[in-house]
């Protein structure tokens, strides 16, 4: 199994599209997941390193998903993203595993500093220049 540097999961689609084009820019590997259960599909094929979750998603939250991917990869380094970064929030998500709990970002500026924190040797997160048969874009939406 190849290991990929980040997975980010968040429901918010326009946040997610943020995070990928300064990801891109940054010429790092990630993979996006919109729900807990499609990250819990990713990390079945792939092996990350880091995960950056949102707090509060429909379905499986951020807690929930953070114990059920420790599961699957017991080395994963979590980062959970939240605007609601309280310390009951802290306490919690150091019990399901999660390393860090960053103040959810608004802006360009955040996004990278997420990054620092989730892929600290940058170097090692360079996008191979071509990656057959992987399509890690997040999905155009309908309309």
């Amino acid at each position: 199994m190849r290991i990929d540097p980040i997975l980010f999961v968040d429901d918010d689609e326009l946040y997610l599209r943020l995070v990928e084009s300064i990801v891109r820019q940054r010429g790092i590997y990630a993979h996006y997941a919109t729900c807990g259960e499609q990250a819990l599909e990713l990390m079945q094929k792939h092996h990350f390193e880091s995960m950056v979750t949102d707090l509060n998603m429909p379905g499986m939250n951020g807690f929930l998903l953070s114990e059920e991917a420790k599961l699957l990869l017991p080395d994963l380094r979590i980062i959970m993203v939240t605007s609601d970064a309280t310390q009951e929030v802290r306490r919690l998500a150091a019990r399901s595993g999660i390393e860090e709990v960053l103040e959810k970002p608004a802006c360009v500026k955040q996004v990278q500093a997420v990054l620092q924190v989730a892929a600290p040797g940058m170097g090692l997160f360079f996008r191979p220049p071509t990656s057959p048969g992987i399509d890690n874009r997040l999905p155009m939406p309908s309309r």
